[in-house]
């Protein structure tokens, strides 16, 4: 059997975290934001804290660890940065295999097609004001390598992107266990109420349920971005979500605690067998 430790959504530069002490694991998989800053917050921290507790160590990048970065740039930075750092980095459908065990990944973005309403989504998430952070706090380059703010419909590009290369992963001849990972959600059940109920919830996921309802199902799909603890199957994938959330819990003069987690449910050593 192979142990998987699965953490997300750490925020570590938000709100500071160490893993508790736990036996040594196969692989942890990282499903993105651990801290604001790829190549200068997110991989140190992966290194200090993860390294040690695991032999193998995949991490798919999410929307916050490329904040303050121009995004072509900072990825292909932070893909040596890993290699010498001895991680594996799958931040666009790249595959690790790790003993019988396939793993594909990739921040896969979204396409903002769950609310079925694509074009209402896409300007809610790019007002300039009230939308995603995103696309205020990330850069990009344009076809001819000119810096350019990036917009919805950069983040819906990446999506077909990201979602091509995984599919065709899929669609090749593996007899061992698979493993997707990705930092947006891929089915509305993993969205903040369990389904969609608000145009922002197109940001957050995907409906990727033919990949899962398909001969060619992953065994596991495991994904970040919304903030509360997922485990559902669709079809032949169990889906699974542990993100810990901003957590700016803190002591009252009285002495009381204040349990301000963005999700209690977080299990700091979550592991599954395969």
């Amino acid at each position: 059997m192979t142990s998987v430790w699965i953490p997300s959504d750490l925020h570590t530069d938000a709100s500071p975290w160490t893993p508790p002490l736990g036996p040594l694991v196969d692989i942890a998989i990282v499903a993105g934001d651990v801290a604001d800053g790829l190549c200068w917050r997110s991989i140190p921290w992966l290194v200090e804290h993860i390294r040690p507790r695991a032999r193998h160590v995949i991490f798919v990048p999410g929307n916050h660890d490329l904040y303050g970065c121009r995004y072509p740039d900072e990825i292909a930075r932070a893909r040596e940065a890993a290699i010498a750092a001895d991680l594996t980095l799958l931040d666009c459908g790249q595959v690790r295999l790790v003993g019988g065990i396939q793993i594909c990944g990739g921040v896969l973005w979204t396409d903002y097609e769950i609310t079925g309403n694509r074009a209402h989504a896409l300007r809610v998430a790019g007002d300039r004001h009230l939308g995603m952070n995103d696309h205020r706090r990330i850069q990009t380059r344009d076809r001819l390598g000119v810096p350019a703010p990036f917009r919805p419909l950069v983040a819906a590009g990446l999506h077909a992107e990201h979602r091509g290369r995984i599919e065709r992963v899929l669609a090749e001849r593996w007899d061992g266990s698979r493993i997707v990972v990705t930092h947006h959600a891929p089915h509305p059940r993993s969205l903040l109420h369990g389904e969609v109920r608000e145009t922002i919830d197109a940001a957050y996921g995907s409906d990727r349920s033919a990949l899962m309802e398909g001969p060619t199902a992953p065994d596991i799909w495991i994904h970040g971005h919304v903030y509360v603890s997922r485990d559902y199957v669709v079809g032949g994938t169990r889906v699974i979500a542990n993100p810990r959330g901003h957590d700016t819990s803190f002591r009252r003069r009285d002495g009381t605690w204040s349990d301000v987690r963005e999700n209690p449910a977080f299990n700091p050593n979550f592991t599954i067998e395969i």
